[in-house]
């Protein structure tokens, strides 16, 4: 590395150039003279100067190393251990700057460059995070680099860490106000309290990254197969709200079920048949899937048998479970009033007082692990 520094010059005072006396000469640095580093002599030298003489700054310094045999000049400055990985161009604004050649095990090359003032603190942090260990002899101490690598550690634990939370929140299905809770924080604090909390705003920024990422990934995925079959069906939530759900199934080149869930959007209502076809057409172009689809798989609403109609030349399956279900429903019809009669022993068994006696006669028979009624479900 060439630093710039400002050089040390010989100076002297108006009586010292007109003397004839043996002068004892000491370097004063001026600021901003000129650039480079002059040879520099060990110690004070002695030179005499004839009063006849006229010695500019420049040629006394050199009559002062040529004269005497025991001044030897200084080696220029030691090229820093950084420019192994990088090498310094000019842009076309006329600025100097630095940039990486690293060269990953994958043969990818890294593309950082920094602008260049003369330091080079970025550049070995730089090569720092590529794993590098400077020698030992490099300007970067020992507690710089053990600094620069704690650092980087401590950001890849807290990434780690805050990628770790976001998957609990959403795998345990957490309302994302739990970061925020003072039980969590203080839970959080005792197991780790270097880490740091992310907050809502952040934890749906991720979400919102990470989505977009693996939205892009799918997207390429879906292009390596020859067809597609869709299944979609509508649902409400607790809160009366409805959604389509859209999910995607083909085989690979491997023979293998590829099978991912495209989408669960809010679906307003009227649930008309219109609204669905619309609703899949739009799913269908958003993912680039149109010329792929060759089947849709449904249950037998009529609006939805209506919906997919419209949506020719793809074909429409019948789900099998709602199929047999239907089946099984029609099947109970000769037997409605024994049917009937069971659905309301099961509703007597549903209060708190009826349901620890059902546990206590079958503790007192044997059993190890009593069991509970549960109503059924007409269309499960």
């Amino acid at each position: 590395m060439e630093d710039n520094y400002d050089n040390d010059y010989i100076t002297l005072s108006e009586n010292e150039y007109f003397s004839d006396e043996v002068t004892e000469i000491t370097p004063v640095p001026l600021a901003k003279k000129k650039r480079g580093r002059p040879a520099k002599s060990h110690g004070k030298q002695k030179i005499t100067i004839s009063a006849t003489e006229e010695t500019n700054l420049e040629s006394l310094s050199q009559i002062s190393n040529d004269s005497d045999p025991n001044v030897t000049a200084k080696p220029q400055a030691k090229i820093s251990w950084v420019w192994d990985y990088f090498i310094k161009k000019t842009n076309d604004k006329g600025e100097v700057r630095a940039y990486c050649q690293f060269v990953s095990k994958s043969g990818e090359k890294c593309s950082a460059n920094y602008k260049y003032d003369g330091s080079t603190g970025n550049l070995s942090y730089h090569v720092v995070k590529h794993g590098i260990i400077p020698p030992t002899e490099s300007n970067l101490s020992a507690n710089k680099l053990k600094t620069a690598l704690s650092s980087q550690s401590i950001v890849y634990d807290q990434k780690e860490k805050e990628l770790s939370t976001l998957k609990w929140i959403l795998l345990t299905t957490q309302p994302l106000s739990t970061v925020t809770h003072k039980a969590y924080i203080d839970h959080m604090h005792v197991i780790d309290p270097q880490y740091i909390i992310p907050g809502e705003k952040k934890l749906r920024m991720m979400i919102a990254r990470s989505y977009g990422y693996n939205r892009d990934k799918l997207k390429l995925l879906l292009k390596t197969a020859h067809s597609i079959s869709l299944t979609t069906d509508l649902w409400s939530s607790r809160a009366k709200h409805g959604y389509l759900g859209l999910t995607a199934t083909w085989i690979n080149k491997n023979f293998e079920i590829i099978d991912v869930l495209l989408e669960i959007s809010y679906f307003p209502s009227p649930h008309s048949a219109k609204a669905i076809s619309e609703a899949i057409k739009k799913a269908m172009q958003n993912w680039e899937i149109e010329n792929l689809v060759v089947s849709i798989t449904t249950d037998n609403g009529a609006n939805v048998v209506a919906a997919i109609r419209d949506l020719t030349p793809i074909k429409r399956l019948s789900c099998a479970a709602h199929t047999l279900q239907l089946a099984i429903s029609k099947g109970l019809k000769v037997v409605k009033d024994l049917v009937l009669r069971v659905k309301q022993l099961i509703n007597f068994f549903s209060t708190q007082k009826q349901i620890e006696r059902l546990i206590k006669v079958q503790t007192d028979i044997g059993y190890e692990e009593p069991l509970h009624l549960i109503q059924d479900v007409s269309t499960r």
